[in-house]
């Protein structure tokens, strides 16, 4: 038993699902669907030997993250491009997110699907990711909302079991993702608000050094 096996398993049953609801490019692990303003991303991690070896599981245990990346909010760091398609992983996503496992024999850390050294609960596990994608594509859908973005990023707090990645509240990276967001809503005080903030923190003095150069950008 190894991650060759797991691979075909989720190439047999989880990726024919996501070809169903419009995902359009998939490697051994990772799922890609190109939306006019986002790209959503299904990815399947292992854990390696030394993970595995901390958390107690087998190396070709597995967890699945999902990531939303929103081209409208101009990145820190362009994704991979392939064929003239963007291809972020889920860590490059502004908006990620953990599924968690159901099954009776999880680890202590529910993001975690636990296969055995023989595979014997394979099926079992992969199956308990297939239940979970309805919900998966609902949380995809619930951010093609430019609104609801903008409500979460000036709003909310991150939670690390269903939504994060775009830091505290305040932080850097929460002013410029919010003033991103607030000038593709046409709310442009509260986009020069935020963006000032941004380059007042430094941090991204390698993309701008001015409100109007950190506009250019989302040109």
């Amino acid at each position: 038993m190894d991650s060759k096996v797991v691979n075909r398993e989720i190439k047999k049953v989880i990726w024919p699902a996501l070809k169903d609801a419009g995902f359009d490019l998939f490697t051994s692990r990772i799922a890609w669907r190109h939306n006019e303003a986002s790209i959503d991303v299904v990815e399947f991690q292992s854990l390696g030997n030394y993970n595995a070896g901390v958390m107690g599981v087998t190396s070709f245990s597995f967890a699945v993250r999902l990531g939303k990346y929103l081209s409208y909010l101009p990145p820190q760091w362009p994704p991979k491009v392939k064929d003239g398609m963007q291809l972020p992983s889920e860590a490059e996503a502004q908006f990620r997110r953990s599924l968690q496992c159901s099954l009776a024999s999880s680890s202590p850390d529910k993001s975690i699907w636990p296969v055995d050294k023989d595979g014997r609960n394979l099926a079992w596990c992969i199956r308990d990711v297939t239940t979970q994608l309805p919900n998966a594509l609902a949380w995809f859908s619930h951010l093609d909302d430019r609104r609801e973005v903008f409500h979460i990023l000036r709003d909310q707090d991150e939670q690390m079991s269903q939504l994060w990645g775009f830091g505290r509240n305040p932080s850097p990276i929460r002013s410029y993702l919010l003033g991103y967001a607030a000038l593709a809503l046409g709310e442009h005080a509260l986009a020069e608000t935020k963006l000032q903030e941004a380059v007042d923190s430094k941090c991204f003095a390698q993309l701008f050094s001015s409100v109007d150069g950190a506009f250019r950008r989302a040109i």
